[in-house]
């Protein structure tokens, strides 16, 4: 018999392979020998470390909702609904905010390199430089420039903490949990205004300061939220990708893979122990725009990305506008409250349900019922308000029912799109880079905003009527371009198809050794 067998790569089809939880890292020159057993994690500090990188997607929440104060000093008005220069000027800082969160592709390749951990300190700290210097901005170019600056410390948390989450998870079911979570989480960030309000509203009587730089006292206390975070973050936030120098000795994580081949024999003749692992390389940027799955997918959230931006940037114009016209009905003064509230109800609706839902249907069916959901909102909206228009209470109640619906399945359906990217890479040594690359998805953001911009430049031309009913033709052909393409979407890639077989590879030594049998 042979005293070990070595394996080049996986036994076990692509479709299990999200099955591993970590895969040990060891030199490669250090023989180690120990008994095959599972290693349980440590429940409680895996819990704390999720709460903390709860945390730190609120504090990047906080700082992406602080472009209020911004338009309110460059206007000097402080309407919800905004009138064209307010609309203009919103556009051109959210589109600066959107390119800058495309620069997730390279934190994300980092992440894969040097753990996430350091990823995640860089971009708080930049987070908590740029509330602060943000203050300073007087005119459109700095704010402009600070917008795009802040867009590229968003994208490492955004990256870093759902990365971090799939590495915490320990099965699909609490990964579909954890991840659940997060469209409430960044409701939270909400606070950040409101604080900012406060604060503004105390400081600004008196004082050359603050009448120099009008945003400088909220600024200071957004910052201050990041501030603590990333302070709190620096001392007890850990690395979750296994490598080398946060490995203590003699201490090493099983995989299911081994567990499944080793651990369940028939015979006690034979104690099978590890001898030697190597860590794989990570799967480059190349190999997966080479993987026809991921491109599908990728493109299929990208136009979910262009259809809910374009209805979220477009809703101050589409919501207070009159029925008649093709608008929504709702009182300009009653826009902003509406939204917070339907965006609570829906984070609620998400974290209840999604879970259950992805257990239960699968995660292909949800986001394709899911995106076939967005074009029939788009076409019945204005169809139903409009019949509605001898009831104003009824039609406003249509209105928001309708934000309502298109928050929760836009959030239910990010959830779903990040546990499929999450799906698509076989290990925690490439979730980052494919995280990272669905951050192309806010260049489509930023086109969502040029659509706004065209619709106000042609609104002067054309009716009103004529205006809306155009953009929700559009929202229409978005989403149903978008369902078309769902249904092509993959739960997990295939060897060979998607990735040559030579990738899905790593190096593990197994030595069987007899036992004497007492007779």
């Amino acid at each position: 018999m042979l005293g070990f067998h070595r394996r080049t790569r996986s036994l076990i089809p692509v479709k299990d392979l999200a099955k591993y939880d970590q895969v040990a890292t060891i030199d490669e020159d250090e023989m180690v020998e120990v008994d095959l057993e599972i290693v349980e994690p440590t429940g409680n500090t895996d819990r704390r470390q999720l709460t903390l990188i709860y945390i730190i997607f609120l504090a990047e929440a906080v700082m992406a909702s602080s472009l209020q104060p911004q338009l309110q000093m460059l206007t000097s008005s402080d309407d919800f609904c905004g009138n064209l220069s307010s609309s203009y000027l919103r556009s051109i800082l959210d589109c600066a905010y959107a390119f800058g969160g495309t620069t997730g592709i390279f934190w994300g390749y980092l992440s894969d390199r040097i753990g996430r951990r350091r990823v995640t300190l860089l971009g708080l700290w930049t987070m908590f430089i740029c509330c602060f210097s943000m203050g300073f901005a007087t005119d459109l170019t700095s704010c402009t420039i600070f917008r795009f600056v802040s867009g590229m410390a968003s994208s490492t948390i955004v990256v870093t903490t759902l990365t971090m989450m799939g590495d915490l998870s320990t099965n699909p079911a609490e990964r579909a949990k954890n991840i659940s979570r997060l469209p409430l989480v960044a409701l939270c960030g909400s606070i950040g205004p409101i604080v900012q309000g406060m604060v503004s509203g105390s400081i600004n009587a008196s004082g050359a300061v603050w009448q120099r730089f009008p945003i400088l006292s909220s600024q200071i206390a957004c910052g201050s939220i990041v501030l603590v975070i990333a302070i709190t973050s620096t001392i007890m936030l850990h690395e979750t990708l296994p490598l080398e120098s946060n490995k203590p000795n003699g201490s090493m994580s099983m995989d299911c893979e081994k567990t499944a081949f080793l651990s369940h024999s028939d015979s006690d003749d034979f104690s099978i122990r590890i001898v030697d692992m190597a860590r794989p390389d990570p799967i480059s940027i190349n190999q997966f725009l080479q993987a026809p799955s991921f491109l599908v997918l990728l493109s299929s959230f990208s136009l979910l990305s262009l259809h809910a931006s374009t209805f979220d940037v477009l809703l101050p114009h589409l919501g207070h506008s009159s029925t008649q016209h093709g608008g929504m009905g709702i009182p300009c003064n009653w826009l902003g409250i509406t939204v917070l509230v339907v965006r609570a109800i829906a984070g609620i609706a998400i974290l209840r349900v999604v879970p259950i839902a992805v257990e239960k249907f699968g995660l292909l069916k949800l986001y394709g019922c899911a995106s076939l959901c967005f074009p029939a909102l788009y076409i019945l909206t204005p169809l139903l308000a409009l019949l509605a228009t001898c009831s104003t209470v009824f039609a406003a109640l249509i209105s928001t029912l309708s934000i309502l619906v298109k928050h929760t399945f836009t959030g239910g359906a990010s959830v779903l799109v990040a546990l499929l990217v999450l799906n698509t890479t076989p290990d925690a040594f490439s979730a980052g880079t494919v995280v990272g690359m669905m951050q192309v998805a806010s260049l489509f953001k930023a086109l969502a905003v040029a659509v706004s911009g065209a619709s106000f430049y042609l609104s002067n031309e054309y009716s009103i009527a004529t205006t809306n009913y155009s953009l929700w033709t559009c929202l229409a052909l978005f989403g149903a371009v978008g369902a078309a393409l769902a249904w092509f979407v993959r739960e997990r890639p295939s060897v060979e198809r998607d990735f040559p077989s030579e990738v899905l590879c790593w190096e593990t030594c197994f030595d069987a050794e007899e036992k004497s049998v007492d007779l």
